[in-house]
């Protein structure tokens, strides 16, 4: 299943599910059916996730390294910081325009 976040301050993003569970976990927001991040938390919640694409991205793995970017989701093969950038694109700019991202809706 697929996951649609959504906002006044950008378009759309859908994700698969695991990979919402994670962005969730990672920002500290819980995995559900229905949810929101408000437009005061989303400044730490994409600061955060920029912190974990950069530590997922320094765990010493050599950069031509095949699979160097696999992870508990899927085994992707999609560097977090790189799944990350719309999501936190888009939680930056609910930031700054002060507008909510709601799931489920």
């Amino acid at each position: 299943m697929a996951i649609t976040f959504t906002s006044k301050a950008s378009g759309d993003i859908t994700m698969l599910d695991a990979n919402a569970k994670q962005m969730l976990e990672i920002i500290g927001k819980d995995f559900g059916v229905r949810g929101v991040i408000t437009a005061v938390e989303a400044k730490s919640a994409a600061a955060r996730l920029r912190a974990a694409g950069a530590a997922a991205g320094s765990q010493g793995r050599p950069a031509d390294s095949a699979d160097q970017d696999a992870d508990a989701v899927g085994g992707d093969a999609v560097p977090l910081h790189v799944r990350a950038l719309p999501f936190i694109e888009m939680l930056e700019s609910a930031a700054q325009q002060k507008k909510d991202i709601l799931w489920g809706v």
